[in-house]
């Protein structure tokens, strides 16, 4: 009778646990309006996450004009919120709304309201907002007393409104402890870096197919916290385009993601939500680490002879991130990894709870 050699039992070990721990499935409701909608920006997502092995399970309510205001009273939107077991739910406010610094916090207790409505319905729910951009050519707006003496129309640049709009969706994000996408500095790179590429429809408002697919790109770096460069589908656009996009979006989000709130709030889920079990213990018996929080370097020590030869690092969803062989001593370069909660895994099948700062 053939024999399986030790070596070939581990093979097999590795390749289940990634298959059982490497989940690459993600459930994620769209709240927004038509930004949201164009192109059907979300399936452009799930095509995007098919062309890399992945998954997107998605719903949408996005009415033309909304405001995340009127989401609150929008059954459709609640229905869909209580139906439960998303794993982000994606907040996208009306397109001036976030645009003006005398106005913005007007609608603070809405992205406030929602959040809290999100949370009770899907425990293991992250709330993500939807950072968008300014218009093509700026706008105009009217300020008034007290933000300005008497009544002032003010002239703003695409730059002036962009900035506007992405630093008070950090406000909100960071109020609610929840991520962000932030399509607008990926469109803002894109017009400095790629001017041939058209972002906008001719109302200089809406995306064209490369702002959406801009968009898309943004939302597969943060929803499944991968390098949107493995992306292979183009939806039409020129390979160069496509391939230029995505590297834009490596740059300012992927590369980036603490930035963006993707990761530092992984600890707020409940431990019901987490995909992999983790040892009671900080340290197992035969193996410890340290330092834990961990900033640049961590170090993992392992007793005894005959020291277990592969270390997998997953994030707290399940995503392999990297794989280490290892000696009796062992350095791990962290600084490579945004802000949040990882799993150290063993051969083992033991597991450690990694924060790094």
């Amino acid at each position: 009778m053939r024999t399986i050699s030790k070596k070939t039992v581990l093979v097999i070990f590795v390749l289940c646990s990634v298959t059982l721990f490497g989940q690459q499935t993600k459930r994620v409701l769209f709240l927004g309006n038509s930004y949201t909608y164009a192109n059907n920006m979300p399936q452009l997502l799930a095509d995007m996450a098919n062309s890399t092995g992945k998954t997107l399970i998605f719903d949408i309510n996005a009415p033309g004009g909304y405001y995340i205001a009127q989401h609150l009273t929008n059954s459709t939107s609640l229905a869909k919120i209580a139906n439960g077991n998303w794993d982000h739910v994606i907040l996208q406010d009306q397109s001036m709304a976030l645009a003006y610094p005398t106005t913005f916090m007007n609608f603070m207790p809405y992205a406030v309201k929602i959040d809290s409505v999100i949370k009770v319905h899907n425990l293991c729910a992250q709330t993500m907002f939807y950072s968008t951009w300014g218009r093509k050519s700026g706008d105009t707006y009217l300020c008034s007393p007290p933000h300005c003496p008497v009544d002032t129309w003010i002239n703003r640049t695409y730059y002036e409104m962009d900035s506007s709009i992405t630093s008070h969706y950090k406000v909100f994000a960071d109020s609610v402890k929840a991520g962000m996408t932030p399509v607008g500095a990926s469109w803002r790179y894109i017009r400095q870096n790629y001017p041939s590429i058209e972002l906008f429809q001719p109302d200089d408002s809406h995306p064209s197919l490369a702002g959406s697919y801009a968009a898309a790109c943004c939302f597969y770096a943060t929803l499944f916290r991968s390098d949107p460069t493995s992306i292979t589908f183009n939806s039409g656009l020129s390979i160069t385009d496509a391939a230029n996009i995505r590297f834009a979006v490596k740059q300012t989000v992927y590369d980036h993601l603490a930035d963006w709130n993707v990761g530092p709030f992984d600890d707020l889920l409940d431990t019901s939500c987490l995909v992999l079990e983790v040892d009671k213990n900080m340290n197992p018996k035969n193996w410890t680490v340290f330092p834990n929080p961990v900033t640049d370097v961590l170090t993992v020590e392992f007793f005894g002879n005959d020291p277990r030869n592969t270390l997998y690092i997953y994030t707290m969803q399940g995503v392999l991130m990297k794989e280490v062989e290892v000696e009796q001593t062992t350095t791990i370069p962290f600084d490579e990894f945004s802000s949040g909660l990882y799993i150290l895994k063993s051969d083992g099948e033991h597991t450690v709870k990694i924060v790094k700062k």
